[in-house]
């Protein structure tokens, strides 16, 4: 047994940092386990060798996260679409890849059992296709939680804070022991990108296309609402789409100058300003044309209160241009607009506001009046 044992750990010494085999679509490297404990709330199942992260991560690689992606290219495994929450990339899109040994070895999901579907979406990239992991802490290789760096992700919409404590090593770790990890494609589409365009009454078409195109193929869907549409009409779409929204049809971005589905879908109490954990500026797009900002500010003076008093100062614009540039003012505190609209008021009407509000307003909100 120890002769064995010690052939095998000769085998893996002799195995390079990382390689590929482009003819068979194979990413092979070596990581060493860290000293993370048994009980570890990992984040990271692999990171770079310069992460800070090891007391959170199963393993580092020995070679650079640069270096590995360069292996998945030459291997010929295509990127994917990397998380990105400017434009609502929500879910990791990418091939669907093996790895042996597999996740379920050396990982325990308190919650699902089992997960082993793994995707290849490459990560961010910056200039040249250089991936921002390489430089950008936590230098994710293959991260747990949706991580628009990590090259490697887990098939489903997995927001950190939610997975903190979900996952544990399944056997205590032994801190240098080195691994040798191997990760395939068949070389077959995973997923299949589509736009889904809606039109007013389009609604049950909608559904019946996405689940006849999501049967051979999961779908990468971006939305684009018709400006004929109404406030209402995009909420029960909305409503409808959030039944649906899943790793089988994923709703991922939105056309130019729109809103992604979710912001048809506001919290109730959010109406109410006692009910908002924060105060981002407030817009009442007016029937006749024109629009009514409101800039919330909490004041705290009062010590002997566990809440803040609202002091509330209001402007009405009649041209969407001085509106936009107000709003443009106030969302660099939040980057979040909260947009009120009649319901039977024209999507394009919105589109027309929105394009007026520039810098940092990137999550909207938008409430049926």
């Amino acid at each position: 047994m120890m002769f064995a044992a010690a052939i095998l750990a000769a085998a893996v010494a002799a195995q390079p940092p990382v390689s590929f085999d482009a003819a068979r679509h194979v990413v092979t490297f070596t990581a060493a386990e860290t000293d993370c404990g048994a009980d570890a709330q990992l984040e990271f199942l692999f990171v770079g060798p310069d992460s800070d992260r090891g007391y959170e991560a199963l393993f580092i690689t020995d070679a650079r996260v640069s270096e590995i992606a360069d292996a998945f290219d030459k291997a010929g495994i295509p990127g994917g679409k990397p998380l990105d929450q400017a434009t609502a990339r929500m879910w990791p899109v990418g091939e669907t890849v093996t790895m042996e040994p597999a996740l379920s070895t050396l990982v325990k999901d308190s919650e699902k059992g089992a997960v082993d579907a793994i995707v290849y979406s490459g990560g961010t990239r910056g200039a040249g296709g250089f991936p921002e992991a390489e430089t950008n802490m936590p230098s994710a290789v293959f991260a747990l939680y949706n991580c628009p760096q990590s090259l490697l992700q887990i098939d489903d919409n997995l927001g950190q804070s939610e997975t903190y404590g979900r996952f544990i090593p399944a056997k205590k770790p032994i801190k240098g022991k080195k691994r040798v990890f191997t990760v395939s494609w068949n070389g077959t589409n995973s997923f299949e990108t589509m736009t889904l365009k809606l039109s007013p009454g389009g609604l049950a078409e909608a559904i019946r296309l996405l689940k006849e195109r999501s049967k051979s193929s999961p779908l990468d869907v971006a939305t684009d609402f018709s400006r004929d549409m109404t406030v209402k009409e995009a909420g029960e779409c909305a409503t409808a789409f959030a039944m649906v929204d899943s790793r089988r049809v994923k709703f991922n971005s939105f056309a130019s100058g729109q809103f992604y589905f979710r912001a048809f879908l506001p919290l109730e109490r959010w109406r109410e300003r006692s009910g908002r954990l924060a105060q981002p500026p407030e817009v009442h797009l007016l029937p006749g044309g024109g629009a009514v900002v409101h800039e919330i500010t909490e004041d705290w003076s009062d010590e002997k209160s566990i809440e803040p008093k609202l002091i509330v100062k209001t402007k009405e614009f009649s041209a969407f241009d001085k509106a936009g540039e107000e709003v443009s003012r106030l969302a660099d505190r939040t980057s979040t607009v909260l947009l009120f609209a009649p319901g039977d008021m024209r999507l394009g009407n919105l589109y027309d506001f929105k394009a007026k509000v520039t810098g940092a307003a990137s999550i909207w909100y938008v409430f049926s009046e």
